[in-house]
């Protein structure tokens, strides 16, 4: 619960921010430099992928031997990780360079960049150099700040270093106007960031970062880079889902409406890191809680889980559908809202991702990463397929309906038959996951259609009021529709006694510091 107020709390002053930042950027630098530069961050989180997965598979193995305290086995894995890191950072750079010569291919109007002054090569090796330095500026160390559950501690100094550095490039934005500066800027933050993060966790865990002569063996390296195959493939696909996105609109429509799509990108990618908080924060609870519990608490804890991913991902797909064309309306103009249904697409891409995130935690805390190991391979081939067909026939709208038959047919339908059968050794069957999110399917819709109909006659033209009325009317709606249809049910019941408790040790603890002033 601390990690995910902490979380939430600060992503959502996060969100207030890069909002504003957003908003001077557009106003100063205009539709082509929002395009390239949703282009190049997406080129270069597909050069992460050269992570392997490296992170999850040594996160996995760190469980164990933290709750067994057993220091030296935790220093030789974060021994392994630290050397891993170097060497990605050195390929990702590679594949970097190597990649410049491509860029007159991947960007359509390339030609037309010289004219706005842009120089298309400096810009990407400095995204580049900001992709390698989180390799290599001490990164693997947080890593046991996640595995013990102390991952608020980076994000509160996390949101100190952000609140700076949206100031900072807001001021270069209206002071400059210049892409590079801007660039250079967010590249300094995003390397202090990284060794900020690095010197808290050596702080917290010194023990855990002093010289150790001891290394893994070749069958434990072996076993690692097995697991790492296998959470790289499904890096693979969840990188490829969203990141070809731009690339494929850049190639075939061009660089303007990659800019419009970003807008609407910003809404998904911004539900993802706030409400993906709740996930990060109880990767490691579930992960001890594999180790030490039995699979009927396991299950209930996944169901719960289930609950809330619905409440909270239901919410934000129908305020996308509902709110997300007024709100680009109200605060750039017009010119940049996609015309219907392509809210309504983004807002069933981001219900869907929420059900993915869950059973995909699952999959991850619990080890069966060789499980259908060839799911994502499948799932790339689908979305590149369905994307790049319809483009050429109906325009935007097919970029995200490939995702959305990709999201359908390969991430949930094979990912909670794996988790169902493997994590929870069919304690239950599948059908039990379709019909309980059946349900919540149907309820989540008859809320949206109720939702869109209230919002559409309910203070209508008052430019950011009605944005924020209907914001509210979403947001009130779905969670208190949900609750009273399932107020019988053992997860809505947790979730209640849940919060209930938390709530009760945060006034006792209110309670207990006014006395002390007193």
């Amino acid at each position: 619960m601390l990690n995910t107020v902490t979380g939430i709390g600060g992503e959502l002053l996060i969100i207030v921010l890069k909002f504003v930042t957003r908003t001077v950027f557009i106003r100063t630098l205009g539709k082509a430099y929002l395009g390239i530069n949703g282009l190049f961050a997406d080129i270069l989180s597909m050069l992460s992928l050269a992570e392997l997965g490296v992170d999850m598979a040594i996160t996995y193995q760190l469980y164990k031997p933290l709750a067994e305290h057993d220091d030296r086995r935790v220093r030789i894995l974060l021994k392994f990780y630290k050397q891993a890191y170097r060497v990605i950072g050195a390929v990702i750079l590679l594949l970097g360079v190597a990649l410049i010569p491509l860029l007159p291919v991947l960007i359509r109007d390339y030609d037309s960049l010289a004219a706005l002054n842009i120089n298309a090569v400096l810009i990407f090796m400095m995204f580049l150099m900001r992709s390698v330095s989180s390799y290599w500026f001490f990164a693997y160390r947080s890593t046991i700040m996640v595995a013990t559950q102390k991952r608020y501690v980076l994000s509160i100094a996390g949101y100190f270093i952000t609140i700076v550095s949206n100031a900072a490039q807001i001021l270069v934005l209206t002071l400059y106007k210049n892409f590079i500066i801007y660039t250079a800027t967010v590249l300094f933050f995003s390397i202090l960031t990284s060794l900020v993060y690095a010197v808290i966790a050596k702080r917290y865990y010194p023990q855990y970062f002093i010289k150790e002569e001891g290394r893994l063996g070749k069958e434990e390296i072996r076993g690692l880079f097995k697991d790492c195959g296998a959470v790289f493939l499904h890096r693979v696909n969840g990188v490829v889902l969203k990141a070809t996105d731009n690339i494929v609109l850049s190639s075939f429509l061009g660089l303007t409406m990659v800019g419009l799509y970003s807008n609407y990108l910003l809404f998904y990618t911004t539900i993802q890191q706030l409400l993906g908080q709740v996930y990060r924060s109880v990767r490691a609870s579930m992960g001890n809680l594999f180790v030490e519990a039995d699979i009927s608490r396991v299950f209930k804890m996944f169901k719960v889980m289930n609950f809330i991913t619905v409440i909270l991902f239901g919410t934000a797909g129908v305020g996308v559908t509902v709110c997300a064309d007024e709100l680009i309306s109200v605060w750039v103009s017009d010119s940049y809202v996609i015309a219907q249904p392509f809210a309504l697409l983004v807002g069933i891409e981001t219900y869907l991702m929420g059900l993915v995130n869950n059973v995909y935690q699952i999959r991850n805390v619990s080890g069966v990463f060789r499980r259908m190991w060839y799911r994502p391979l499948v799932g790339i081939v689908i979305n590149i397929v369905v994307s790049v067909g319809l483009v050429q026939v109906i325009g935007i709208y097919g970029v995200i309906i490939g995702t959305i038959v990709t999201l359908l047919t390969t991430n949930i339908a094979m990912d909670v038959h794996v988790v169902y059968k493997y994590s929870f050794k069919e304690y239950k069957p599948e059908i039990d996951y379709y019909l309980t999110n059946g349900l919540y399917l149907l309820v989540t819709a008859a809320v949206c259609l109720a939702d869109r109909w209230i919002c559409s006659r309910v203070y209508i033209g008052h430019g950011w009021l009605s944005v924020i009325v209907h914001v509210i009317i979403v947001s009130v709606s779905v969670p208190a529709v949900f609750i009273l249809v399932f107020w019988k049910t053992e997860s809505c019941q947790y979730l209640i006694r849940l919060l209930r408790n938390f709530l009760g040790k945060l006034k006792k603890k209110l309670h207990g510091r006014s006395k002390s002033t007193k």
